[in-house]
């Protein structure tokens, strides 16, 4: 026989508190220069003008000149304290002013009246008029060079503005205008100083500026630019004539140029009262100080300029407003003269200001930080002045107008000072300081209203470090206002309680509070759960207000953890006891847990009974268990006003007699798709007899083949087909009193095997069996399958020859691996064999892989040879 190769194949807290802050109010009542207080003028005297245009100081003969401007015709002469001397009439539209060198001539230029006017400042009548052309208009008018000077208006060069000159010395003195003196829109303002002549018209908000050299009589130019400025209403060239001094609302300060080139001077700006003061007037006195006005605000007043960038006084009026172009000093370099304007009727006053001069001081005091009865305080202040300060200079005190006991305080260098007291009573009381001056420096007086009072307390918001039924534990704090004024040892704080779902209040004891923090501890035992009110109390002291305060916390039920130590195992029908425990004790007197045990018995109506908790929370639990197996112990406690419910379980094993159960088949190996019968026996139980049989086949899932009670033998049969080696289960599911038990067999099953021969031509019989006949050349097939599929796995063939009365062993082939079909062929060898009677079959031989089915021989074929 040859072989043929195969195919291969997942407390809320709230507190109500209030807090005071601010211990003492003081009113400060100043006087001297502040941002807000100034100054105001030594005299005032009305002024019988319907309107203003220029003011000129006439020292000489104690006068003062004013103009009153077009649709006017008479200049007022008062004396230098503003009483009325005279009116000059006549003088249509006097607008501009100026005086000769010599002070004998008051020179006007008359807007309505076409001309210049020459009055005589002795005898105060005109002495001669110049006409400047019909509609020349002129405004303005100066003296410098040995000239007059005006700037008009040119009629034969369309409207437009011109500066003229006229020489007061001639026979028949003429007005010449200067076409060369720059050129005009309007008619400019001009100014003189020094020999020099400045001319300004406003450009919106800027000024078209010329200055010019009219010293020697003839006008040479020195500069001609635009500058910051605007409609001016000041404008004055400083004595020595260096300077340029520009005043126009439009600008944020008195603005200052040179005049040889209309450049910013050194000191460039001079503010009178800060940002966008409005400056309007301007005077320059022969010592270099300037005084400048503004109408704006709260900023409106005088301010002056000596020595620096800072203005060392600030005068205000007591009525009106500084008028445009309203500044004049007098020549005996102490007096400045001033002309307001009342803002409602629009009357005019004259102040006089004969110490301008002097420096302004300011008396500001600064309130204590706390002022409490029985306990000195202290308040300071400053004497602010900007020249130097009077360092040492006493100052006298007085509190509600009466002199302090130490009445005195005294200047340091910085201009600082302090002053003391002690009231022994709460109220208000008015600190009065003040300032005598000196020779050059003016009073000042100051008022301050300081009110002795207790200091306020608050208790701040408590902070919750406990809110359990048994704890309740917070610290709070009793505060001074702004922590101000330290409290005595032994302050205490009182604490009571209010339960708000009874309204049942309870004193508790006092706490005392630690000087050094301001805090106090507070701790309590309400047990009960809810919504509390902490009522804190301060009563005060001599310094300190009382105060209370109230802080709600809700304090919630304590959330016990209940345990069981149950033991594992019991013994069925004998007294059974275990405790188990509830934490956060303590417990009322009468509480009792519900236990239920469930066993086989009482699955769905578990028993039930209760038992009594202990103080401490320990609970006993006892029980006699009459049926075996797991028995569960579930123990709940409700809960109470302290504590939430809970519940544990825990399973005890309680023992039940052992019994047998055995599983028996008709057979241990079967063929291929036979049916076995599986009989299983049962022992002696109490309340159950059913059994279950199970069939696990190799390789598969154990499956249910019956379970039924067992018949009165202790016996349950089942048929089970098989396609593999099997292992059969019987088991006791247990009952009150047995427990649980099985047991098991394996019995074996072989596989289908189909034999088959090719290449005969025939057949014949002998003795009843069916040969397959083949020609003596012919080579027989014969081949294997084998059910279920054993693919890869071996099989063997085996050739037997009878002779002798006997079959005799040939051959018996190796292994072939079955296919994928789990097939295999081989063929056969035939010499000699003529006559001869053979047969052969195959084997399935199961490796150690295969665990699910057992070796098997598969039926013979028979066959013969024929020649």
């Amino acid at each position: 026989m040859r072989r043929r190769r195969p195919q291969q194949v997942s407390l809320s807290l709230t507190t109500a508190i209030s807090v005071v802050a601010g211990l003492t109010t003081a009113t400060v009542g100043l006087t001297g220069v502040t941002a807000a207080t100034a100054r105001a003028a030594d005299s005032t005297a009305a002024l019988p003008l319907s309107q203003y245009a220029h003011m000129l100081v006439d020292t000489a003969h104690q006068h003062l000149y004013f103009s009153q401007g077009a649709g006017t015709t008479g200049i007022v002469v008062t004396d230098l304290s503003g009483a009325p001397v005279t009116t000059i009439t006549g003088e249509q539209g006097a607008t501009g002013l100026a005086l000769s060198p010599d002070g004998g001539t008051l020179y006007a230029a008359l807007k309505d009246g076409d001309a210049l006017a020459a009055i005589d400042t002795t005898t105060l009548t005109e002495t001669t008029r110049v006409p400047t052309g019909t509609g020349s208009a002129p405004v303005s008018v100066a003296v410098a060079g040995g000239k007059v000077w005006y700037g008009a208006t040119d009629p034969a060069a369309d409207g437009k503005g011109v500066i003229g000159s006229v020489d007061p010395t001639a026979p028949t003195p003429t007005a010449t205008p200067q076409p060369t003196m720059a050129s005009w829109s309007v008619a400019p303002l001009l100014a003189t100083g020094g020999g020099v002549l400045a001319a300004e018209q406003p450009q919106q908000s800027l000024s078209h500026v010329a200055t010019f050299d009219v010293s020697s009589g003839t006008p040479t130019t020195k500069a001609n630019t635009f500058v910051h400025g605007g409609t001016a209403t000041g404008l004055q060239v400083t004595q020595d004539g260096t300077g340029l001094l520009l005043a126009a609302p439009q600008q944020p300060a008195l603005q200052a140029y040179r005049t040889t080139d209309l450049l910013p001077a050194a000191r460039s700006v001079y503010y009178t009262g800060g940002v966008n003061s409005a400056p309007n007037s301007v005077a320059a006195d022969t010592d270099g100080t300037i005084a400048v006005g503004s109408t704006s605000g709260s900023a409106a007043g005088l301010y002056l300029y000596a020595g620096s960038g800072i203005a060392e006084n600030r005068i205000t009026f007591p009525t009106g407003t500084l008028a445009p172009d309203g500044l004049k000093w007098s020549s005996d370099g102490v007096t400045l003269y001033a002309v307001t304007k009342d803002s409602t009727g629009g009357a005019y006053t004259l102040n006089v200001l004969p110490t301008a001069k002097l420096t302004d001081t300011e008396l500001a005091l600064n309130a204590p930080q706390y002022a409490v009865p029985t306990q000195q305080f202290r308040f300071t202040g400053t004497l602010n002045t900007n020249g130097w300060v009077p360092t040492g200079a006493p100052l006298q005190v007085t509190r509600d107008g009466e002199p302090l006991p130490d009445g005195t305080a005294t200047v340091a260098a910085d201009g600082t000072f302090a002053v003391t007291d002690t009231r022994q009573d709460a109220g208000a009381y008015t600190y009065g300081v003040a300032y005598p001056g000196d020779a050059t420096h003016r009073p000042s007086t100051a008022t301050l209203t300081v009110y002795v009072a207790k200091l306020p307390t608050t208790i701040a918001f408590p902070a919750i470090s406990s809110a359990a039924p048994g704890a309740v534990a917070f610290t709070g704090s009793l505060m001074t206002s702004l922590n101000l004024g330290s409290l005595p040892e032994g302050t205490t704080v009182q604490v009571s309680r209010t339960n708000e779902d009874t309204q049942q209040t309870v004193a508790l004891p006092s706490v005392q509070v630690d000087p050094a923090t301001t805090e106090f501890k507070v701790t309590d035992a309400p047990n009960a759960a809810g919504r509390f009110t902490y009522h804190l109390s301060y009563a005060g002291d001599t310094t300190h207000e009382a105060t209370t305060s109230d802080a709600s916390i809700q304090v919630s039920p304590y959330t016990p953890a209940l345990t069981l130590k149950a033991p594992a195992t019991a013994t069925r029908g004998a007294a059974l006891s275990f405790t188990g425990a509830l934490t956060d004790a303590p417990y009322a007197s009468g509480e009792t847990v519900t236990v239920t045990r469930t066993d086989a018995g009482h699955t769905t109506t578990p028993l039930t009974w209760t038992a009594v908790v202990g103080a401490d929370g320990t609970v006993p639990i006892k029980d006699t268990p009459s049926i075996g197996g797991a028995n569960t112990y579930t123990v709940s406690y409700p809960g109470d006003a302290s504590h939430q419910a809970a519940t544990a379980s825990a399973i005890v094993q309680v023992s039940r007699a052992a019994t047998t159960v055995s599983v028996a088949t008709n057979a241990s190996t079967y063929t291929y798709g036979a049916t076995a019968t599986v009989t299983a026996h049962l022992g002696a139980t109490y309340n159950s007899r059913t059994v279950s049989i199970w069939a696990t086949p190799a390789g598969g899932r154990k499956t249910l083949v019956t379970s039924a009670p067992v018949d009165s033998g202790g016996n349950l049969k089942a048929t089970y087909k098989l396609t593999h080696n099997t292992t059969f289960t019987a088991s006791f599911g247990g009952d009150y009193r047995y427990a649980p038990t099985s047991a098991t067999r394996t019995v074996n099953d072989q596989v289908g095997i189909a034999t088959r021969l090719g290449g005969y031509y025939g057949t014949t019989t002998y003795s009843g069996t069916t040969y397959r006949v083949y020609h003596h050349t012919a080579k027989p097939q014969v081949s294997v399958t084998v059910t279920p599929n054993k693919s890869g796995q071996c099989s063997v063939f085996q050739a037997q020859e009878y002779y002798s009365g006997a079959w005799h062993t040939l051959t018996t082939s190796p292994c072939f691996s079955l296919d994928a079909n789990s097939a295999t062929a081989t063929s056969l060898a035939l010499t000699n064999a003529v006559n001869q009677k053979f047969r052969v079959r195959g084997e399935y031989v199961r490796s150690a892989k295969d665990t699910t089915n057992v070796s098997t021989w598969g039926g013979w074929l028979y066959l013969t040879v024929r020649t």
